[in-house]
């Protein structure tokens, strides 16, 4: 039975986000379009008070690349506006 359990929670883990809050959605739901925005907001604001050239604001250009390729992918899955 553990095996199963072991399975069921992977598959549910596979298909959720997180969201900043803390509540888990389907990974392809408008709430976690939402989330992604409000992360990108969030980011741009923290990366914007760092210097430029430094490995910190690198570091979250490579988070932001990661989060604008999610938010075109749910875009696209939604039919928004690009």
């Amino acid at each position: 039975m553990s095996d199963l359990r072991k399975i069921i929670k992977h598959l549910i883990r596979e298909n959720t986000h997180r969201c900043v809050d803390g509540t888990i959605v389907d990974v392809d739901s408008v709430e976690c379009y939402d989330d992604v925005c409000m992360r990108i907001e969030d980011l741009v604001h923290v990366r914007d008070h760092k210097a430029r050239g430094t490995a910190s604001r690198m570091y979250y250009n490579g988070i932001l690349s990661d989060l604008r390729k999610e938010k075109r992918r749910l875009q696209k899955m939604h039919g928004m506006k690009v």
